[in-house]
């Protein structure tokens, strides 16, 4: 286990002593701590036809697409110009802001892998050089990011579409379970690749062809590191969430009996202010607690990249094994 403390032991001090990682760490928790499982999770419906994308066909249903919508903008655009030109103009504000904000995440997401190796290394960093790096590695992580996730949207296609043929003779909804279950090891296999894949495009400028083939090699000869890992990591993510919410339920008392006091003092305007000092103490604690918690994770499997690009990695079960051989 030393192997592991050690890795885990230096990302928490990472984490901790160089705060300002964490201004990057909000954005890149917009990606998402479970990764690849949160599609599967959001894509697992009790209706096999409508789990595959059920954001999207949820959005389809509603005739957003349908020729009748485009006959009403088409009159709007000939009766009401004015109105309909500042809807459009709002739209393209809107996908701008949206755009934007991936271009951010992207760019955090680099920018956390470049410090955090430096700091391995014994290296200074800076906000500036880790924004720096961001933007010039957005392409090659922006690119990795979009391969896994079109992966992991093709291989649930690939294991609807039977599911969805046989939906009217059969209860589809085991064989579309066991399905799922069958797609977890090649969706963990792929976040594993990837994030290899993305430590070595910012670490070594690796282009996106070489960085996954660095990615699957280092893959293939520390599986057993990398899941052992990711359980690790998994159990902090738990054990992370209970502490923000027991956090949450200690805070939530005080400002309870304080609201009370508040508002048979002051009326109910001091209850609102109360509600909001609440509301405000408890979205600081969850985005500063995600925000480290997404730097600790980057940190954690950058770490891990450099140890196995050295060949230092060694599986706590293998070394187990080969104690017990010994004995």
């Amino acid at each position: 286990m030393s192997f592991y403390r050690n890795i885990l032991k230096q990302a928490w001090k990472i984490t901790w002593r160089n705060k300002y990682l964490w201004w990057l760490g909000i954005f890149a928790a917009l990606l998402g701590n479970g990764g690849v499982f949160e599609i599967l999770f959001n894509n697992a419906g009790s209706n096999p036809g409508r789990a595959l994308f059920p954001a999207w066909q949820g959005l389809a249903s509603t005739d957003v697409f349908s020729f009748k919508t485009y006959a009403n903008i088409g009159n709007l655009l000939k009766y009401d110009t004015l109105n309909m030109v500042m809807v459009l103009i709002l739209a393209l504000a809107a996908l701008a802001a949206l755009l934007f904000l991936v271009w951010l995440v992207i760019v955090s997401q680099a920018a956390i892998v470049n410090n955090s190796a430096a700091l391995l290394n014994q290296k200074k960093s800076t906000l500036r050089d880790g924004w720096e790096s961001g933007m010039l590695n957005f392409w090659p992580v922006f690119t990795l990011n979009i391969l896994v996730k079109a992966a992991v949207y093709l291989m649930l296609f690939a294991i609807s579409l039977p599911v969805i043929f046989i939906e009217g003779s059969l209860n589809a909804n085991p064989f579309y379970i066991l399905a799922l279950i069958m797609a977890f090891p090649l969706a963990i296999i792929m976040s594993f690749i990837t994030k290899y894949a993305i430590a070595d495009a910012v670490i070594n400028k690796s282009a996106v062809g070489q960085a996954l083939k660095r990615g699957w090699r280092l893959f293939i000869a520390n599986w057993l590191v990398s899941f052992e890992m990711a359980i690790i990591l998994f159990f902090i993510n738990i054990l992370v969430g209970l502490a923000i919410i027991l956090a949450i339920l200690a805070l939530a008392v005080p400002f309870l009996f304080l609201g009370l006091i508040f508002y048979y003092s002051f009326s109910a305007a001091g209850s609102w202010l109360v509600a909001s000092l609440a509301f405000a103490c408890f979205l600081f604690i969850v985005v500063s607690c995600g925000a480290a918690l997404s730097v600790f994770q980057i940190t954690s499997w950058t770490s891990l990249f450099l140890e196995l690009d050295k060949k230092r990695g060694a599986s706590k079960l293998v070394r187990m094994v080969n104690r017990l051989v010994k004995y």
